[in-house]
């Protein structure tokens, strides 16, 4: 396996983006690293030891855009960067997983 990789998807919200991205944003906040908050997109760095035992770096960037009809919500598109410690570190299926299921009950929580 690569020491460096590079992973990204996107998927659709109901959310309004403005309100999605300022709960998401806030949220994050307290927890990660920001290193660039503009125009609906987040950069964040996650560390802490799950992640620095393994990875040099980690770091995750997401974009909200709103739907061409602003009722029917937005999109979401994750881009996730790392570069690992060594080969024999598995790739971070794991993390992200937890990050798009953050993202998606982020939504849900919005329209309940």
């Amino acid at each position: 396996m690569a020491l460096h990789g590079d992973s990204s998807g996107e998927f659709d919200i109901k959310s309004p983006a403005d309100k999605f991205f300022t709960s998401f944003a806030d949220d994050i906040s307290s927890t990660f690293r920001i290193i660039s908050k503009e125009k609906r997109t987040v950069t964040l760095s996650l560390s802490g030891n799950l992640v620095s035992d393994s990875y040099k770096r980690f770091k995750a960037t997401i974009t909200v855009t709103p739907a061409e009809d602003e009722d029917n919500g937005s999109r979401v598109v994750w881009t996730v960067e790392l570069e690992k410690i060594r080969h024999d570190i598995e790739d971070p299926m794991w993390i992200i997983d937890i990050l798009i299921n953050y993202l998606k009950e982020t939504d849900e929580n919005l329209n309940i």
